[in-house]
């Protein structure tokens, strides 16, 4: 089966699944008007309103961490532009133009190939906490420190628990998605960009995006290279079990966090950069 009729199979899966989703989603709602919500509701609503491009694209298309975060209702102006060094973590940024990965854009003249790998072979508890600490070295020193590191923790772990929870009637080392950009770097010699956890996660959550960046890279000339299947990936369920055991602990170290700010979601009165209580890890372990 082709790598199109692949996108194109999963993307029928996901739209016929969207509809008893879409329940669930306002229930989520109303529970969270009626104060019931849990950390990590908002980004639902995010995803949920992020709008497909056209296949192939024909503007650019782009989202990232530090963009999920910025839609939180709560984040200020701002902060949302101290959240851009966000960007380096995780983004995606494709266009008629030029592909890109987690701040890198490259032409696409420039592209040798768009190389498919699994989805969760990369999503690994390592690479969750990883994520986590370079989110915590990257925010500068700002009143409600703790509180953004956070939120932006919390953005980050619902991206990649959508793409588990989406992936649970599928073969969890069959979700293959265009995570390695190849091009020519200087002297004509080539590189390779891949897309980290974030970005993964998106991809594998978004499949209409996924397959958008597909068909753009093939209307481009670029070949898409299949995920290599030759032989079977023994541990990726096992892998997929951790990364799931992982995120609802941080998760719940989160929802430990929520309780601790005022009744109105925002840090408690007074705390400011460097105030102990405020740079902390945003989660234990």
């Amino acid at each position: 089966m082709g790598v199109r009729d692949r996108l194109r199979g999963l993307g029928e899966t996901v739209t016929s699944a969207a509809t008893a989703a879409g329940k669930d989603l306002v229930n989520r709602g109303a529970a969270r008007r009626s104060g019931a919500g849990t950390p990590g509701d908002w980004v639902a609503g995010v995803l949920g309103a992020l709008p497909a491009p056209a296949a192939p694209a024909t503007e650019e298309w782009e989202f990232s961490l530090g963009t999920l975060v910025c839609r939180h209702p709560r984040v200020p102006a701002v902060t949302a532009k101290a959240l851009r060094p966000l960007d380096g973590i995780g983004a995606l940024r494709f266009g008629p133009e030029s592909v890109g990965f987690d701040g890198e854009d490259i032409p696409w003249e420039k592209v040798v190939r768009i190389q498919l790998h699994n989805a969760f072979a990369t999503m690994t508890t390592d690479g969750l906490d990883a994520e986590i600490d370079r989110v915590r070295e990257l925010l500068p020193p700002l009143p409600g420190r703790k509180w953004a590191v956070t939120r932006v923790a919390e953005g980050l772990v619902a991206v990649v628990l959508a793409a588990l929870e989406q992936a649970g009637d599928q073969r969890l080392d069959d979700v293959d998605v265009a995570v390695e950009i190849v091009y020519r770097g200087a002297l004509g010699r080539e590189r390779t960009l891949r897309a980290g956890l974030f970005t993964t996660a998106l991809l594998a959550h978004q499949v209409d995006v996924a397959y958008s960046l597909v068909v753009t890279a093939q209307h481009r000339g670029v070949p898409v290279v299949p995920a290599d299947r030759s032989e079977p990936d023994a541990g990726a369920v096992e892998r997929v079990r951790a990364l799931r055991a992982r995120t609802d602990a941080v998760k719940a170290q989160l929802q430990a966090e929520a309780a601790a700010e005022d009744p109105d979601g925002r840090p408690a009165a007074g705390a400011a950069a460097g105030d102990p209580a405020v740079t902390g890890t945003p989660y234990a372990g």
